[in-house]
């Protein structure tokens, strides 16, 4: 089975598992199409069929056929949930290794699967979490569509919810609610140095001619001056730049499942739509590229969207994900294995707020000064007005939230506290110099 992403004349992208002579699977598509189709994006649909995925592998391995096993009033016990549980701890890496290693025996039994010692085949709480409630849930609605029309239905169905609570039993406890937060991040020096190398003049810029050059430079300086993420960057289109002289800007919008768009794996806006401006330089660069470089490709005739492949089959269509994270930032990344290792697309989402933070600490640590020379020259309504232009903690959650797109204030607190984490290591290192420079000295005394 394998995932393929159909897309409809409406533009809807609508994910399904595909046998090996390219039939649909039947159960995973009426699921799919009844329970997530309209309140669930593409991306959540995938990942849930990947969850079957594992599923099956599951079911290969034991040599069982579960919904078979439905229709005959067998249903999972707690053992198979067990199972299951342990099962999807496992890596889908480590899991194909292990079913095509060659076997030792006819049979292949979960005893062959215990838990790998390395931690690398070991997948997180909240993937094994999502994995098993995606089973459980499938498991639950296909046995209450079979075991309906059962002659003891209300007893059979009255199992199969149970079978539901026994899972939701199993669920491991989830330790990483923010794991992007807690991600190691690139230094500034790494992201600064990083950029360079992006610019069409750099000697280092490994990209080969100037369309190529210019293109992938605007990619990443939208990254940089936005704080957008990287599917939002692809998705924008032509009509999305403000070429306004005083305040140029891009709009980031939702565009999900759009007709124009031939990309199967659609780039789309998670959160909501926003206006960020961006410097005229790269308002001019824009320009450039958008009526020099991509007007020169005939397919880009058929879609609104800026950025498109240079080459190949989809030259003139919109640049893939995959082109964007292998092919220009993956490419960028092995000129320097070890200074930008830590270099990830999305963290230039975390660098923008960095930056961010120190211009709103650099604004009220300004205004403190001005306070103070207000204070003391006793002009107490100057000192009112100058500590109405301080930008509070909230005004900063508010603004935060706005620049990045969130409907929730809350989504934009892990940016703040990684800066006031970062401040606090800065300041405790100062500390430690400031320590280490006192014991100097006073061993240098006579």
């Amino acid at each position: 089975m394998k995932v393929e992403n159909v897309i409809f004349e409406s533009g809807e992208r609508f994910p399904m598992l595909i046998d090996e002579d390219g039939v649909p699977d039947f159960w995973t598509t009426l699921y799919t199409s009844q329970r997530l189709r309209l309140s669930h994006t593409q991306s959540s649909i995938i990942a849930f069929l990947r969850s079957m995925i594992h599923f099956q592998k599951w079911q290969q391995i034991q040599q069982r056929d579960v919904i078979a096993e439905f229709r005959q009033q067998r249903l999972v016990s707690l053992n198979d949930i067990e199972s299951l549980k342990e099962f999807c701890s496992l890596s889908d890496e480590y899991v194909s290794k292990a079913l095509h290693a060659k076997p030792k025996r006819k049979v292949v039994k979960m005893n062959d699967f215990r838990l790998p010692s390395s931690p690398l085949s070991i997948v997180g709480n909240d993937l094994q979490k999502r994995r098993l409630h995606d089973i459980a849930v499938f498991l639950n609605f296909v046995g209450r569509e079979i075991l309906k029309r059962k002659n003891n239905a209300a007893t059979l169905l009255e199992f199969n919810e149970s079978m539901l609570k026994s899972f939701k039993s199993f669920y491991p406890r989830s330790r990483n609610k923010s794991y992007r937060a807690r991600l190691e991040q690139a230094s500034k020096e790494s992201f600064e140095a990083f950029i360079k190398v992006f610019d069409p003049e750099s000697k280092d810029n490994p990209f080969k001619g100037y369309d190529n050059k210019l293109r992938n430079y605007l990619l990443v300086q939208l990254l940089y001056w936005t704080g957008a993420r990287s599917g939002e960057i692809i998705s924008l289109t032509v009509d999305d730049v403000d070429y306004d002289i005083e305040h140029p800007s891009v709009t980031i919008n939702r565009r999900h499942d759009d007709p124009y768009d031939s990309r199967k794996l659609q780039p789309v806006t998670k959160t909501k739509s926003r206006k960020v401006q961006i410097p005229p330089a790269l308002v001019d660069d824009l320009d450039y590229y958008i009526n020099k470089v991509r007007s020169r490709y005939r397919q880009s005739k058929k879609h609104p969207y800026i950025f498109v492949s240079h080459k190949g089959k989809t030259s003139g269509q919109p640049i893939s994900d995959v082109t964007f994270n292998n092919r220009v930032i993956g490419t960028v990344k092995s000129i320097n294995p070890e200074l930008f290792k830590l270099v990830r697309r999305h963290g230039f989402r975390h660098y923008f707020n960095e930056r961010l933070s120190d211009q709103i600490d650099a604004h009220n640590k300004r205004i403190d000064g001005e306070i103070a020379e207000a204070e003391a020259q006793g002009l107490t309504e100057q000192v009112k007005q100058l500590k109405s232009r301080k930008i509070s903690h909230q005004q900063e959650v508010d603004m935060r939230a706005d620049l990045m797109g969130h409907v929730s204030k809350d989504s934009a607190r892990p940016y703040l506290e990684r800066h006031v984490k970062r401040k606090a290591n800065q300041v405790h290192k100062e500390m430690m110099e400031q320590m280490s420079r006192t014991v100097r000295e006073q061993g240098e005394r006579p």
